[in-house]
């Protein structure tokens, strides 16, 4: 996993996407812009999210397992756990799209 270079931020969070066990989707937290669909300039788009909209098609969540990571600047796993609108919108994905476990580090 690559170590992330920002000098501002302390750490980030990294998402994948595993169907039986091979990912299918990565992405991690970013600042959004409208270019690319993900919001305001000065907004974030949470890791969690960042890799469903990546993965595209809903219903290929069904069956999956959702791993988020946070890693610091050096890449050393740190403690992670969603906000309250992730959690809402991994509960929505798990009830409506079939998403079977989601797991933080």
């Amino acid at each position: 996993m690559e170590t992330y270079k920002s000098v501002h931020r302390t750490s980030y969070h990294s998402a994948t996407i595993l169907q039986r066990g091979k990912p299918i989707a990565t992405a991690r937290n970013s600042v959004g812009s409208r270019s690319r669909g993900c919001g305001y300039s000065d907004q974030t788009i949470h890791a969690e999210r960042a890799v469903v909209k990546r993965l595209g098609d809903l219903s290929r969540l069904n069956g999956c397992v959702l791993l988020v990571v946070r890693l610091n600047k050096q890449g050393d796993v740190l403690n992670s756990e969603p906000c309250a609108d992730c959690r809402k919108f991994l509960e929505k994905c798990m009830r409506e799209y079939g998403l079977r476990k989601v797991l933080y580090s």
